[in-house]
């Protein structure tokens, strides 16, 4: 099982992540969001993140410009896409930014949401399954129906996301046989601020989990 901990803005949280060996710690590029982090700030705090743990830069649309300077300054192994970024744009950012794996995000409310997966499996290193929430570009704290992903045709891996937290991860887990789960809104007791306590929470009962099956 693989973990991704996603939306962090302090130094605090993040050490509390890194302690607990999650897989992945994901900051946010994007205005919006109220786990927005600045560059700079982002480039700062990732320098505690140890080399095993992977840096994910999560944009929205983001211009060709804008991931070159997030490549510069905050040097990520992922760049994970949430918005409506074609599979033409992907195979550039591929070609350009060959060091850097690409998670494709993907907003789930039906089965027809599927569909669009098999236009991005050349240009994506992982998919993203998160809920389709109005207005929201992800952590919501919103989860879609899981048997949905049941049976799903792809062969390429992908995280589980979409208001995870500690009370329905194993179920979450259970259903969907996800074997990667990505936690923002779930690891918060404030909007947009991460929780030390919850994160060491979740990490428990994930742990506890994948040891006894």
């Amino acid at each position: 099982m693989k973990v991704k901990l996603c939306g962090f803005k302090d130094e605090e949280s993040v050490k509390v992540a890194c302690s607990q060996k999650c897989d992945f710690l994901g900051f946010i590029f994007y205005d919006r969001s109220p786990r927005f982090v600045d560059l700079e700030k982002a480039a700062s705090i990732s320098k505690i993140i140890p080399s095993d743990i992977a840096k994910v830069a999560v944009v929205v649309d983001a211009d060709f410009s804008f991931l070159q300077e997030i490549s510069q300054k905050f040097k990520p192994d992922f760049f994970q896409f949430h918005g409506a970024e074609t599979p033409e744009f992907l195979q550039k950012i591929k070609i350009e930014f060959p060091q850097i794996k690409i998670i494709k995000a993907f907003k789930i409310k039906d089965k027809q949401d599927l569909d669009q997966i098999k236009f991005f499996e050349k240009v994506s290193d992982f998919f993203l399954f998160d809920s389709k929430v109005e207005n929201e570009m992800g952590g919501s704290g919103k989860k879609f129906e899981w048997q949905i992903l049941n049976n799903l045709s792809t062969k390429k891996e992908w995280f589980l996301s979409g208001g995870l937290n500690v009370e329905n991860i194993v179920e979450a887990i259970k259903i969907t046989g996800a074997k990667m789960i990505d936690i923002s809104s779930g690891i918060e007791e404030i909007r947009g601020k991460k929780s030390p306590k919850l994160i060491l929470e979740l990490m428990k009962k994930v742990k506890t989990y994948v040891c006894s099956n």
